[in-house]
């Protein structure tokens, strides 16, 4: 494996600990006298993971891995909820009256009573009735609260069991070696403390109040998607939820017995996948009888090398309102050779929970008599009477239940269309941080810790104590410190230096001389070699200019090619882009992202003696500028001038003496084209573009289908000028693009683009002055297949005509692969494509095509025909390296 591919594994790895699965909920800091103690079962053996819940301060706490726990309390009589799956709850009044208390707690054995003692309608397992009863409540459940505030500690940890030592010295993080970094078998901690205020329907603010960790050299945030996740939304954290509409066709229900607690009785539900797949779950869940919402979960998962553990426990608050107040996920993961394990945790203690007015004949509360009520239109009126006819059927069908998903879905865009419910495009979740007066205060930690730690974790903070006072200590040799310095330069020469010179305002960079980007082979150049430098300037928030000159030598064609590009933001006015480059080198005709991958040419030149990309030498300068006008609009203007010069082939096949490469000349024209020849240009270009966003928080869509809810168009027109700068060329075009991406369902979107185009006149241009399409001549290409022709030549129907180009996608979760077990076990999505074009030269060209995408992460394979009319012309099967 590359070792870039290693680098981007490796991160991915460490950033998935730092923000694993955000299911968790919301927040807790006190202070005060201390109860604390130990919870174990009759063996005396402990229990970890425990939620410890005062009634009276509306707030949860977990015992730790030992079993250990510990709350803050201010003196006083206090009245406990103790509980732990598998166990009975223990109800507890304890008066605090000193300092502290030590309290220790026996759990004993849950006993489920038999089934039978219930009696359900029906002949099927009692397990369907009642998860039908909460699929059908668990948007009321979405819905119910319009407001809180609360208080969260969130405490994670991680330990690398199996470091390779191929990855000790290839991979950095944050310019350390990873043996540097990270150790075997030690734990890494991460503390914090946050304050969250929610308000309906979907605005959450953050305030970080203190963070802690043992990470020396790093200042990782706490993880804020903990906050905005629950199994009563169809999809928490990209996994099935089992209360989701669609669930019944992803799980297998059992019905397993019930407790009492108070006055409710509580369903334990036994929940499997009818596959293996990385979005579905195992585990238990536990239902409430009458009200059908969650008690407990427990669920086992997996996502690629990821296999963790997810409990929530919830509480009632008062007035039936049953939220999370403690959250563990743990687990382990493995990665070639790379192995650990993870945990987190979380306490809540919630200060204020109000209650939007909605109504339900299964959960209807009364609300106070000063809430006001929410004026809502006649259509949402009669959604929710549907709602409350079709939840209160004594027993519900699969199509009932889906039937009151789209009803809900019906309602929230009602409530959208209220200017009150809208917000911008995401910005529903807005984090601040305080000033920190906590992170180094060891005392102060130890009062608002609710969940203690164990000896593990307080060996790390020591041990990460003890490196910052060996960091922070002056070397006792100055000429060892100049030879390690030197040592560092020189290895960083070779290697890189993304940090070569740096301040407030400058950074200097320098890829090294062994970056990957440097080199390069193709049949024109022959090998390549270049070295570049990369400046930027952060002049002012939102302003900053970036710089990057680079040289080079093409070997075979024995010539120097060299380029400065720079990126100016917002420098000239707000909201403005300006882009300068010059220089010389050569250039495929496709130029931009429509070309072809330099690197995919490389290995298909020098292995196969297959060389799919044409090249021309040019000497240009390039002004490029776009301005926002208004919300949503730019204006953009472009200023190019290019000395075209053709170019031959000067490298030969390296693997055999026999084989040439393909001639240097685009399919469908000649070594004679005037569109190949050597020539001067200077054209301008005046465009229009807009995007707009289209918010649909009422459609809780997939995020494995990667298709966003937006539209938008570009209008540009291009004129060659004669005359000027011995320009000759004499040409203009207009063009036209209008795409449009779009989520159906909670599981399918579509991707729909138009252009066309016309050349008013085509006297005199360059060949890469052409209308080009995107195609993929290649087998395996570095491209997703969205847009593109798989079955044309890459240049043979570029035009200087007029053009029709349009492009349409269908992807789903189920189209037709994944309903098979053998091809539903990871996240994957399908796709239909259908694509067409149609120029003078290529008259109604179609190509129709099938997908499995995101294969491992790493690619998507399809298959593809095309047909030109309606007669049949070819077919190819593909595999993309291009993730989504």
């Amino acid at each position: 494996m590359p070792e870039n591919t290693l680098q981007k594994k490796f991160k991915f790895t460490v950033s998935f600990l730092f923000f694993i699965y955000g299911s968790l909920f919301f927040p807790f800091v006190i202070s005060g006298q201390t109860l604390y103690g130990k919870i174990v079962n009759e063996q005396n053996e402990p229990v970890p993971y425990a939620t410890i819940f005062v009634s009276e301060t509306r707030e949860g706490t977990i015992s730790n891995a030992d079993g250990n726990y510990n709350l803050n309390l201010e003196k006083g009589t206090y009245h406990f909820l103790i509980r732990s799956l598998g166990y009975q709850q223990i109800e507890k009044e304890i008066t605090l009256a000193s300092d502290s208390l030590l309290f220790d707690i026996v759990l004993l054995q849950q006993e489920y009573q038999i089934k039978e003692i219930k009696v359900f309608p029906g002949k099927e397992d009692p397990a369907y009735y009642i998860i039908r009863k909460a699929m059908a409540n668990a948007a009321y459940f979405r819905e119910k609260i319009k407001h809180y505030e609360a208080n969260l500690y969130i405490k994670s940890n991680f330990t690398f069991t199996n470091i390779p030592k191929l990855y000790q010295n290839r991979i950095e993080i944050n310019d350390k070696k990873l043996k540097d970094a990270f150790k075997e078998d030690v734990t890494y901690v991460i503390e914090s403390q946050n304050k969250i205020t929610y308000d309906y329907p979907e605005s959450y603010k953050q305030e970080v109040i203190s963070k802690k960790t043992s990470l020396t050299g790093f200042d990782e945030p706490p993880m804020m998607g903990l906050m905005t996740s629950t199994f009563y939304e169809e999809r928490p954290n990209q996994v099935i939820s089992p209360l989701s509409a669609t669930a019944l066709n992803h799980y297998n229900y059992e019905y397993q017995g019930f407790i009492t607690v108070g006055k409710f009785d509580v369903f334990k539900i036994k929940v499997e996948p009818k596959r293996k797949s990385d979005e579905l779950v195992s585990g238990t869940i536990y239902i409430v009888d009458k009200l059908w919402c969650i008690y407990n979960i427990d669920f086992n998962a997996r996502i690629e090398f990821f296999h963790y553990r997810i409990k929530q426990q919830y509480e009632n608050l008062g007035n039936e309102n049953w939220m999370p107040v403690s959250h563990i996920i743990n687990g382990n993961f493995s990665l070639l050779g790379l192995k650990g394990k993870f945990y987190y945790g979380a306490t809540l203690q919630y200060k204020s929970v109000e209650e939007n007015e909605l109504g339900s004949s299964q959960t209807a509360t009364k609300m106070p008599t000063n809430t006001p009520k929410k004026e809502v239109n006649k259509k949402e009126i009669e959604l929710r009477n549907e709602v409350v006819r079709l939840s209160s059927k004594d027993e519900l069908s699969n199509k009932d239940v889906r039937k009151v998903a789209r009803l809900n879905r019906k309602i929230l865009k009602e409530q959208y269309q209220d200017s009150t419910f809208a917000s911008s495009y995401n910005s529903n979740y807005n984090i601040e941080e305080t000033k920190d007066t906590l992170a180094n205060d060891t005392f102060a930690w130890d009062s608002v810790r609710t969940i203690p730690l164990t000896p593990a974790e307080i060996s790390s903070y020591a041990m990460s104590d003890s490196l910052v006072k060996m960091e922070t200590q002056k070397p006792d040799s100055t000429t060892e410190s100049k030879t390690g310095f030197k040592n560092s330069v020189a290895m960083k020469i070779f290697t890189g230096y993304p940090d070569l010179y740096g301040d407030s305002i400058i950074r200097v960079s320098y890829p090294g001389l062994l970056a990957t980007e440097n080199a390069d082979y193709n049949a024109v150049d022959g090998y390549k070699y270049k070295q570049s430098i990369r400046f930027f300037a952060n002049l002012d928030s939102g302003k900053y200019v970036r710089v990057t000159p680079e040289m080079g030598y093409a070997f075979n064609r024995k010539a120097i090619f060299w380029s400065v590009s720079s990126h100016f933001q917002n420098l000239l006015a707000k909201n403005n882009q300006l882009e300068i480059s010059f220089g010389k080198k050569s250039r495929d005709f496709k130029f931009n992202d429509q070309g072809i991958n330099p690197d995919l040419n490389s290995i298909s030149s020098w292995f196969f003696g297959e060389n799919y990309m044409r090249l021309y030498e040019t000497g240009f300068f390039r002004f490029n500028m776009a301005q926002k006008a208004f919300k949503n609009f730019y204006l953009k203007g472009l200023v190019d001038y290019n000395h075209f010069s053709p170019l031959e082939n000067n490298a030969g096949y390296t693997l055999s003496d026999k084989k040439e490469f393909s001639p240097n000349i685009p399919k469908g024209l000649n070594v004679n084209s005037p569109f190949l020849e050597e020539q001067k240009s200077l054209i301008y270009a005046l465009g229009l573009s807009y995007r707009k966003y289209q918010r649909k928080p009422w459609l809780q869509s997939s995020g494995f289908l990667m298709i966003s809810d937006y539209y938008d168009f570009l209008l540009s027109y291009k004129q060659g000028v004669k005359g000027i700068l011995n320009s000759t060329s004499d040409f203009s075009r207009l063009d036209f693009k209008f795409r449009h991406q779009a989520n159906l369902t909670p599981t399918s979107g579509i991707d729909w683009q138009l252009s066309t185009g016309y050349f008013f006149n085509a006297n005199q241009l360059h060949f890469s002055q052409f209308k080009h399409f995107q195609t993929s001549e290649i087998v395996i290409p570095f491209k997703n297949f969205t847009h593109t022709f798989q079955l044309l030549n890459d240049y043979e129907f570029s035009t200087s005509d007029k053009y029709i180009n349009a492009g349409f996608e269908f992807r789903t979760e189920y189209l037709l692969m994944r309903y098979l077990s053998l091809f539903n076990k990871r996240t994957w999505s399908e796709s239909f494509h259908l694509n067409y074009l149609s120029t003078p030269t290529l008259n109604n060209y179609w190509e129709a095509g099938y997908s499995l995408n995101n294969l491992f992460f790493i690619g998507n394979l399809g298959v593809f025909a095309g047909f030109s009319e309606s007669s049949f012309e070819s077919i190819s099967v593909k595999f993309s390296i291009a993730g989504f």
